[in-house]
């Protein structure tokens, strides 16, 4: 009876599962089933007998093998292991669907786990395993195991951001705060937009933040608020509004955010003290190296002498040198700004042998990249492109390479631009690094060359597969040619209108229409000024977003009022706020107002009258 055995099971097992494609379980119990089921149990009875009848023990070999061939029976008569099950059972097992053995064969809790798997899908609900069904719970259980170490590493930054703020006798009560405050219905904001105030604006921007449900989008709409706060003057009100917020993590960023808006509004005092609360010796050297560049951006270069030596002092306590590479590039930048070239280079000489010495190779090319990219960004292209033999990432080559061609051109290296610009090879890149020099060009007198440089980008531009970086390709050609445009002499609303109006994206077209529009003001040409205009307006219909709109809107009234066009920027300031009035929504009201609040004070600090036009 046992030499039938292998025959029958064999004989079953070639109409069992397949290797691959779809496998259903189909359990068929027959006369076979039968027959081998007799066929072992008679087998097993004379095993077991017949020692005992001849009057000799068991034989311990042969008891060991009879039971362990017990629980086989199920494994014959199954189909043979296949390895798109044991994937799939793998993979349920991870996402906590399946709970039997992992052995590749199919049973009824394989298929009960894969019907579930389907139902919670949303698929056809068959039971059947196949390829696709096994790469989407393969990728459901990877994005999960990647959701989790998520998490965990937010738990444990938000503890270490809690930490930090109670660990300050300045901060510690900003941990905690109130409860959640509910906004005040009964409030009447009807003056404010008609005599509107930063104040005013940023308060109606609070109340509707306090109606925003989700606690982590309220935490960010308070964040931009207390910027705007602080960029106003309200210092006060901006550290009222961080108490509000429920995140330990972006409380610290928050004290960050407030020492450079106050530091973009010229109180570098405040913008000090504001960093002396900060806990967290990262987020303080990174406060300081925000004020710094923005002190030597707006010409204070004896203010950010000072602070980049303050952060220089600070770094002496940070271990990790990946993380004072960072901080050495940035102090350099401001340094070689502010006119200390031979303290510049010296800092980025630190910084390069820091990252020389860094272990792992990413890490050493990637901060070998941020080394470079400074070397370029003070003068000195050739520097950072002899770096690049320690670079083999095809990304931070690129990010050396059009660092480098930027700074070539700008001193009119025109030809050592030109060939740096070639080996540049995505074409997004490749396009705007060409219209830099193409300006450089205009500049130097060279107008063939020029104009061979701005037709090169703009071609490369034009077949850019991706929609986002082609539009944003055609933005900057666009800007280029309209300063190409002064700079010559010419008119600017020919070449770069039509190039405008084929960026695709509502709000970029918009926004570069609206500058050319700013830009062209005093070129004496009404009618390309009215035609541009028209254009600026019906883009800025486009845009479906009445947060984009609004926020694009406030970008062209900061633009127009830092060129002295005081009616550009309060029509595009009056045209934001009438939208803003009419938005319902608590979190799109309260970022539009905050935006519109760091408008006008933007405007009234920049000389124009304190408040817009009666409507």
């Amino acid at each position: 009876m046992l030499r039938m055995l292998p025959p029958v099971i064999e004989d079953m097992q070639t109409t069992g599962l397949p290797e691959t494609g779809a496998l259903p379980i189909r359990a068929r119990v027959g006369p076979a089933l039968a027959f081998v089921f007799l066929g072992l149990v008679g087998a097993l009875a004379v095993t077991a007998v017949a020692p005992a009848a001849a009057g000799v023990g068991p034989d311990p070999v042969q008891l060991a093998r009879v039971a362990g061939d017990q629980p086989t029976i199920d494994r014959l008569l199954a189909p043979p292991p296949n390895p798109l099950v044991r994937r799939i059972q793998e993979a349920l097992g991870e996402a906590g669907l399946y709970k039997g053995r992992v052995d590749g064969r199919m049973n009824l809790e394989t298929e009960a786990a894969v019907r579930a798997f389907q139902k919670r899908g949303g698929l056809k609900v068959d039971g059947a395993v196949t390829e696709e069904l096994v790469k989407k719970a393969e990728t459901e259980v990877k994005v999960g195991a990647l959701l989790r170490r998520l998490e965990r590493v937010r738990r444990d930054n938000m503890e270490a951001a809690r930490d930090a703020l109670l660990s300050n006798p300045a901060t510690r009560h900003l941990i905690g705060g109130e409860d959640d405050e509910a906004a005040d219905p009964t409030r009447d904001p009807t003056h404010c937009f008609r005599a509107p105030t930063a104040r005013c604006l940023l308060n109606e921007a609070t109340e509707s933040a306090k109606a925003i449900p989700k606690a982590d989008m309220r935490d960010w709409v308070m964040g931009e608020i207390l910027t705007s706060q602080a960029r106003a003057g309200l210092a006060d009100d901006a550290m009222s509004t961080v108490s509000r917020i429920r995140d330990p993590r972006l409380i610290l960023v928050a004290l960050r955010d407030i020492a450079e808006a106050q530091a973009s509004a010229g109180r570098a005092a405040e913008a000090f003290a504001a960093t002396e609360i900060i806990p967290s010796p990262l987020k303080r050297l990174e406060a300081l190296s925000v004020i710094a560049a923005v002190q030597a951006r707006r010409g204070e270069l004896k203010g950010a002498r000072q602070t980049a030596r303050r952060m220089l002092a600070m770094l002496g306590n940070i271990d990790d040198p990946s993380k004072r590479i960072p901080y050495l590039a940035d102090a350099a930048m401001v340094l070689s700004t502010a006119g200390r070239q031979a303290d510049a280079r010296a800092r980025l000489g630190e910084a390069g042998v820091l990252a020389q010495a860094l272990d792992g190779t990413k890490e050493r090319e990637t901060a070998t990249r941020r080394v470079a990219g400074a070397l370029a960004r003070i003068g000195l292209p050739d520097q950072a492109l002899d770096l690049l033999e320690g670079i083999k990432d095809e990304t931070d080559r690129t990010s050396v390479l059009v660092a480098a061609a930027k700074a070539q051109a700008q001193a009119n290296d025109l030809t050592k631009a030109l060939v740096t610009a070639a080996g540049i090879e995505p074409p997004r890149y490749r396009s705007v690094v060409l219209s830099h020099i193409a300006l450089a060009q205009t500049r130097s007198g060279d107008v063939a060359g020029a104009e061979a440089s701005m037709n090169e980008a703009l071609s490369l531009a034009e077949h850019i597969k991706s929609s986002y970086a082609r539009n944003y390709a055609m933005s900057r050609i666009t800007l280029a040619m309209t300063e190409i445009g002064k700079a010559a002499g010419k008119g600017i609303f020919g070449r770069p209108v039509k190039t405008a109006r084929k960026i695709k994206d509502d709000q970029l077209r918009a926004q570069i229409l609206w500058t050319i529009f700013v830009e062209g003001k005093g070129a004496g040409d009404p009618a390309g000024l009215a035609r541009t205009k028209a254009l600026a307006r019906q883009a800025t219909k486009d845009i479906k977003s009445p947060l984009t709109r609004i926020w694009m809107l406030g970008d062209v009234a900061s633009n127009s009022a830092a060129v002295g066009e005081a009616e550009a920027a309060w029509d595009a300031f009056r045209s934001g706020l009438e939208l803003a009035e009419t938005v319902r929504n608590a979190w799109t009201r309260a970022r539009a107002l905050s935006k519109l609040a760091a408008t006008l004070a933007e405007l009234t600090a920049s000389g124009l009258k304190a408040r817009p036009p009666p409507r």
